[in-house]
C-alpha cells in the first residue's frame, strides 16, 4: 500500500510522455493527465458535500481551471512549443505575495475590525455584533503571572484585597463599547443572541433601555445560506411532530437527496440518539474465559462503570506521570537484576530514560524530573533496608493462572499480569512487592482486602510462580507520596486471614461481572479524579446525551 501513490504518479508521467511523443501540444498533454487522474469526479463530489473538504475541493478546481486557461493562452501564442516550455514558462513567473500593510478600500466595501482598531475612524453604517454577556463585557481578571498589579497596590499603600478587581475591568469594557458605538455617522446596529446558555450583554440595556413593563422584543434570525444550516433546518422539521405531514415528508425527501449526495449529517444513521442506548448482550458468552489483571480487578471492585469506560478508552491525560513511573520501574528492575546499588549510576540511567520521554513544557519537565529523582532516592532507601527481612527472588515476573468458576456455566478467570518484585521471607514463602509511583495510597482499612495484592497472592497459591509455593503476603511500596522514606503497606498472607478464600471470591465475582451486561456506578473518593465522571449518572458532572 505504501507504493500505490508512487505507482499512480509514475503511470500519469508515462501517460504525459506518450502524448508528448505523439506530437500533442502542452494543452493536450495537460488534459490527458487530468482525465487519467480521476480527480475531477472526486473533487466535484467533495464540492457538492460542502464543509471544509468541499471548500478545499472548490479551491483545487479553481486552480485547475486557472492552469488550463494559462495553458490555452500559452498554446495560442506558441503553438509549436511542447510541455517542457510550458513548465519553464510557469516556473519563471513571479507572483507577488500579500502584504501585511493596510490597504485603502476601493469602491463599496465592508471593513471587519476590532473595536480597538476602529479608534479615530468613522463610517456611515456600523454594526457591532456579538454583544454577549461574558464576552462583552469580558470580566476575566487581567494580570500577569507574578501579580505585578498587586505589588503596585502594596507599594502605593493600598490593600489589594480591599479593592474591587472587577470594577476597573468593567469600566474599561464600557469605554471600549462606547468607542465602537460612536463610529457610526448615520446608522448603528448592535446585536446580541438570547438562548439557553447565551444572554445579551448588559450594555444593550444601557444603550437602549427596554420597555419597563415587558421584556425586550426578540427578532427571529433567518437561516444562514450554508449547507450545514439547511441540513439542520430539514432535520428540525422532520423531527418535529407538530409539523404538518406534508412538510415533514418534503423535508425527509430533501434529506434523502442530500444523503445520497454524501452531504454530512443528512443520513439519519449518523444522528445522535437514534441508535440503541446499549446492547443487552453480555460482554462474554456463557463459559467463555474472562481475562482479569490485578490492576483491572482493583478498578473493577472500586467502580464497575469506571472499569468499563477506561477499558474502552475513556482515560485521562496522565501520560507524563505514567511515563515517569515506567522509567522508574525499569531502573528499579535493572538495579535488582544487576545488583547495582549506586545512586549516581542509577541516577544517570534514570536521566537517560527521562531524556527519551516527552514530559510536556519546561515547567512540567523540571517538575517530573525532580519527582523521579526523589522517588529513586526513596526506592534505594527501602531497597537497602528491606534486605534484613526478605531475600530477592526475581523482578518483573509475568504470570498467568486460571481460576475456575463456582458454577459450570460461569466464566473462568484468566488472571494474568506481572509483579514488580518477588521476595522470600524467613519462612520460605513468596512475598509480592508492588512499587507504586502515584501520589495517593490506599487507606489502612482497605489494605486487608486490597484486591490487587490479593490477586497477586492468589497467583502464588495457584502455582503462577512455581508449583508448591505458598503466599507470604503482599507489600505496597509507595514511592510517590512526598516522603523521604518509602511508606510501605503490608497485607497478611492469605493463609493467616480469617477468610483464606476471599481473594478467590473477589476474582470469581470480577470475572462474572466483567463478562456481564450490567455495570454499576459506585461513588467514592476517586470520583474527583475519574476520567469517566462526565458520563457517570452517579456524579453531578455526568449528563445524559440521548433520550
Amino acid at each position: 500500500t505504501v507504493g500505490v501513490p508512487a505507482r499512480r504518479v509514475g503511470w500519469l508521467l508515462a501517460t504525459a510522455r506518450a502524448v508528448a511523443r505523439a506530437g500533442g501540444s502542452a494543452e493536450e498533454v495537460l488534459w490527458e493527465v487530468w482525465a487519467a487522474s480521476g480527480l475531477g469526479e472526486e473533487w466535484q463530489r467533495l464540492s457538492r458535500q460542502g464543509g471544509p473538504a468541499g471548500a478545499g475541493a472548490d479551491r483545487d478546481l479553481d486552480a485547475m481551471v486557472a492552469l488550463f486557461d494559462a495553458a490555452a493562452n500559452f498554446v495560442d501564442r506558441l503553438p509549436r512549443s511542447g510541455p517542457r516550455v510550458l513548465v519553464d514558462h510557469l516556473v519563471a513567473q513571479q507572483i507577488p505575495g500579500d502584504t501585511l500593510a493596510p490597504k485603502a478600500p476601493t469602491g463599496d466595501t465592508v471593513r471587519l475590525l476590532t473595536a480597538h482598531a476602529a479608534k479615530g475612524l468613522e463610517w456611515a453604517v456600523v454594526a457591532v455584533a456579538g454583544v454577549q454577556e461574558g464576552s462583552w463585557p469580558d470580566l476575566r481578571r487581567r494580570g500577569t503571572l507574578l501579580g505585578v498589579e498587586d505589588l503596585v497596590d502594596v507599594a502605593a499603600g493600598r490593600e489589594p484585597e480591599l479593592l474591587s478587581a472587577v470594577a476597573p475591568v468593567l469600566d474599561e469594557e464600557r469605554r471600549l463599547f462606547y468607542v465602537a458605538c460612536t463610529r457610526a455617522r448615520r446608522l448603528l446596529i448592535v446585536s446580541g443572541v438570547a438562548g439557553e446558555e447565551d444572554q445579551p450583554s448588559r450594555f444593550l440595556d444601557e444603550l437602549d433601555p427596554p420597555p419597563p413593563d415587558r421584556p425586550r422584543p426578540v427578532t427571529s434570525v433567518p437561516r444562514a445560506l450554508s449547507l450545514p444550516a439547511l441540513v439542520a433546518e430539514l432535520r428540525a422539521v422532520v423531527s418535529d411532530p407538530k409539523q404538518v405531514d406534508t412538510r415533514r415528508r418534503a423535508a425527509a425527501g430533501e434529506l434523502a437527496r442530500l444523503a445520497t449526495a454524501g452531504v454530512p449529517g443528512a443520513d439519519p444513521d449518523s444522528w445522535w440518539g437514534l441508535a440503541g442506548i446499549s446492547d443487552p448482550r453480555p460482554l462474554a458468552d456463557p463459559g467463555e474465559p474472562v481475562r482479569v489483571s490485578p490492576s483491572a480487578l482493583d478498578r473493577f471492585v472500586g467502580c464497575e462503570l469506571r472499569w468499563l469506560m477506561e477499558a474502552v478508552g475513556a482515560r485521562g491525560s496522565e501520560l507524563a506521570a505514567q511515563s515517569v513511573g515506567t522509567a522508574l520501574h525499569d531502573v528499579a528492575a535493572a538495579a535488582a537484576a544487576e545488583g547495582v546499588d549506586s545512586a549516581d549510576e542509577l541516577g544517570t540511567r534514570l536521566e537517560d530514560a527521562l531524556a527519551r520521554l516527552d514530559l510536556g513544557g519546561a515547567w512540567t519537565t523540571r517538575r517530573e524530573r525532580a519527582r523521579a529523582r526523589d522517588m529513586l532516592t526513596t526506592f534505594l532507601r527501602w531497597h537497602r533496608s528491606s534486605r534484613s527481612r526478605y531475600v530477592l527472588v526475581d523482578v518483573e515476573v509475568p504470570f498467568t493462572v486460571e481460576v475456575p468458576p463456582e458454577s459450570p456455566d460461569g466464566h473462568p478467570a484468566m488472571v494474568h499480569g506481572r509483579v514488580d518484585r518477588l521476595e522470600r521471607d524467613a519462612d520460605g514463602r513468596l512475598v509480592v512487592v508492588d512499587l507504586k509511583t502515584g501520589r495517593s495510597k490506599p487507606a489502612e482499612g482497605e489494605l486487608a482486602r486490597h484486591p490487587q495484592l490479593g490477586a497477586y497472592q492468589l497467583a502464588v497459591a495457584e502455582g503462577g510462580f512455581g508449583a508448591g509455593e505458598s503466599p507470604g503476603g503482599g507489600v505496597l511500596v509507595n514511592l510517590g507520596t512526598s516522603s523521604e522514606r518509602a511508606r510501605t503497606q503490608e497485607q497478611v498472607p492469605l493463609g493467616d486471614d480469617l477468610d483464606p478464600d476471599w481473594a478467590r471470591g473477589r476474582v470469581r465475582d470480577a470475572a462474572a461481572g466483567m463478562g456481564g451486561e450490567v455495570f454499576h456506578a459506585t461513588p467514592g473518593s476517586a470520583c474527583r479524579i475519574c476520567s469517566a465522571r462526565t458520563s457517570c449518572p452517579a456524579n453531578p458532572a455526568g449528563r445524559q446525551v440521548t433520550e
